[in-house]
């Protein structure tokens, strides 16, 4: 298997390609050491791009769950984007959908993250002026208008 980095709009990328399988990555460092580097950075919402993921075993998944639970713990999140029919099968069956935000296309996944991020943006803008608790829809509507 092979991760490849890239960023669209400030919003990290992760393309996996190949057979995210044991025997590909033994020691499961691709995604690791991605997601780890991004962590590093502060990069913690973070995209990854299964289209080209061709098979996927208990491990690959595992992989998948590690990499969440570590951009959780780091207060970020993780989201999929278009993964086949067989990859959705597994994250359904493994009920890691429920946990795992999943997307069909790349522009769908995008358009959601950089919404979650204003939202957030939002919140703090809000926060600071107003302090906690206080809501003030003038601040918020303003603040989306010109981001």
């Amino acid at each position: 298997m092979q991760v490849t980095r890239r960023s669209v709009d400030g919003i990290p990328i992760l393309d996996l390609t190949g057979r995210f399988v044991v025997w590909t990555d033994p020691h499961g460092t691709s995604l690791r050491a991605a997601v780890a580097k991004l962590v590093s950075e502060g990069r913690v919402n973070v995209l990854v791009h299964l289209e080209r993921v061709t098979d996927i075993d208990a491990h690959g998944l595992g992989e998948l769950a590690w990499s969440f639970v570590m951009l959780r713990r780091s207060g970020g999140r993780m989201a999929l984007i278009a993964p086949c029919a067989w990859v959705r099968r597994l994250l359904a069956l493994t009920r890691l959908d429920t946990i795992l935000a999943v997307y069909d296309s790349e522009l769908d996944a995008i358009t959601s993250a950089l919404a979650d991020s204003t939202t957030a943006a939002c919140e703090r803008v809000r926060q600071s002026q107003f302090g906690e608790g206080a809501y003030e829809k003038s601040v918020c509507k303003g603040y989306l208008s010109q981001h």
